[in-house]
């Protein structure tokens, strides 16, 4: 299915946020159609974001919400400027999501050995020098960059704090291998600003030719403060999704919550009010996440759009300094 390209007019942004939404929420909603992560990642685009996680292409068979990947990938629209993320935890996704026009490849790995077991029912050997080596190549026959989520970069549901020395060894491989960029993946929601810097400073005294991305989860309400911390310590790109859409990570205990990660349109207010340019409108985002509201059919974790409701009803005409009567547009 052809696409209509549209320009970027956005300047250039100081941090750089990855929306995950419209492959989140459709684990956890099952009710959200192919039409309506479509009509999201659009959304999102158009509110100014330059990088989205919009599918994956693990089996049908083990996740059925992530049968429709190549329609979703091949129907958004697309802009120049933006990036669309496939995750592919095995050679097999891989090849499938190379037969889309998806802009980068995303691979999984853990720091825990047991949680990368029950990910990938592998271990973090095989999973590095087996199926990467076999899937990076590829990547780069298509001129595409590979990401990688380091899950459990911090702690882990298993086995607790994750010693940092592993964290550094495993990223140091990944360079070597030719990853263009690192998500710290913060799986249980268990890490503290005070880790964080600590962890960040680590990885970036090394000296990698890798970018190095940060992904809260906000099990203990730490995520914006985590945010924080990693921009403090030198991250500049941070993964969101509007609402805090997401389910359990896979393999790990159930918990029953549907809004595990940093909502996007939070992070970008709070970057816009600490003078940070994300390139994202403050308005547009929260509309975005009012429309996401609409289609999951119930209220997200998203402060944000809760303020500007409330402010709303309210019919303020003063509000404080920081947010408009229209909108709080931070």
């Amino acid at each position: 299915m052809s696409t209509r390209v549209l320009d970027s007019t956005n300047r250039k942004a100081e941090v750089t946020i990855v929306d995950t939404s419209p492959r989140e929420g459709s684990v956890v909603f099952a009710k959200v159609g192919t039409s309506e992560k479509i009509a999201l990642a659009n959304r999102l685009i158009q509110s100014g974001l330059r990088k989205l996680e919009c599918a994956a292409f693990t089996h049908p068979r083990l996740t059925p919400a992530y049968a429709d990947a190549e329609s979703v990938v091949g129907s958004v629209e697309r802009v120049s400027g933006v990036d669309i993320i496939g995750i592919a935890p095995n050679e097999t996704a891989c090849r499938r999501a190379l037969s889309t026009n998806v802009d980068e490849i995303g691979l999984l790995v853990a720091a825990s050995e047991s949680f990368n077991q029950s990910l990938l029912g592998a271990s973090i050997k095989q999973t590095i020098y087996k199926t990467f080596p076999a899937v990076i190549p590829l990547c780069r026959e298509k001129g595409l960059s590979v990401r990688v989520y380091l899950l459990t970069a911090f702690w882990c549901h298993y086995e607790g704090r994750i010693p940092l020395r592993d964290v550094t060894g495993l990223a140091s491989i990944l360079s070597h291998l030719g990853v263009h960029e690192i998500s710290l993946v913060d799986t249980p929601g268990m890490a503290n600003p005070r880790q964080v810097q600590e962890t960040v400073r680590a990885l970036l005294e090394l000296g990698l030719d890798v970018r190095f991305a940060a992904h809260f989860h906000n099990t203990r309400g730490f995520g914006l403060a985590n945010c924080l911390a990693a921009y403090d310590a030198g991250v500049r790109i941070f993964d969101a999704a509007i609402g805090g859409l997401s389910g359990s990570p896979f393999g790990a205990p159930k918990m029953g919550l549907g809004s595990w990660n940093v909502p996007t349109e939070d992070l970008v207010c709070l970057f816009h009010e600490s003078g940070v340019d994300t390139g994202i409108s403050p308005d547009a985002i929260i509309e975005a996440a009012e429309f996401a509201q609409r289609l999951i059919g119930q209220e997200l974790a998203g402060h944000a759009a809760r303020a500007r409701k409330a402010f709303k009803k309210a019919n303020l005409t003063e509000v404080p300094e920081g947010l408009s009567v229209a909108g709080i547009a931070c």
